[in-house]
């Protein structure tokens, strides 16, 4: 788990490399597991870091904010074992504890811009699931709808506003990542 917002941006980038062309980005709680699962099967190169810049085309799922912030938080509940929900949410509302699975997708799209400055693709996430077959996950507990509500109980803006806007403006299109960034950048808390 994150305690400061930058340590998201210190761990390693990642892309599978699909064809010369052409790259996927994995997002945490956005077919992650599964698509290095279906890299893994299928032997696909995985590029690191300063390598992600030879690629001409990023193609990025993005997934509806408020059932991945939904989604993540429950999965760090389960993940870290944590006793105290009502405490962690608590601090997760302010902003006080963040962690990869829960935080804004467009975080992710700076922590690629590190390191790419090429075309980005940011569709849906039913289009992965046409893409691939895998439907893998982390190993943790089934939402119930008691825990849904709870987590929907807490102020979840500052997590899904930069993302609502993200999909409003770019889903299903191609754009340079410099320009998304620049658009949405005093979007974030």
């Amino acid at each position: 788990m994150f305690k400061n917002w930058s340590g998201l941006f210190t761990t390693e980038c990642r892309v599978i490399l699909l064809e010369d062309a052409c790259a996927l980005y994995p997002i945490f709680k956005n077919g992650q597991t599964s698509l290095f699962n279906y890299a893994k099967e299928k032997k696909l190169k995985i590029l690191k870091n300063k390598e992600i810049s030879k690629v001409k085309k990023i193609k990025i799922f993005l997934r509806d904010p408020v059932e991945r912030f939904v989604s993540g938080v429950h999965t760090v509940i389960e993940l870290e074992g944590i006793s105290d929900i009502d405490v962690f949410l608590r601090s997760v509302e302010g902003m006080k504890t963040y962690n990869r699975h829960f935080v804004p997708q467009f975080y992710w799209l700076m922590h690629l811009f590190k390191y790419y400055r090429g075309v980005i693709e940011l569709l849906p996430i039913n289009e992965l699931y046409n893409l691939i077959p895998n439907r893998d996950g982390p190993c943790v507990s089934p939402l119930t709808s008691l825990r849904k509500k709870t987590i929907l109980s807490i102020n979840n803006k500052n997590y899904i506003n930069v993302d609502l806007l993200l999909i409003k403006k770019y889903i299903g299109k191609t754009a340079e990542i410099t320009n998304v960034i620049k658009e949405f950048k005093n979007a974030v808390s």
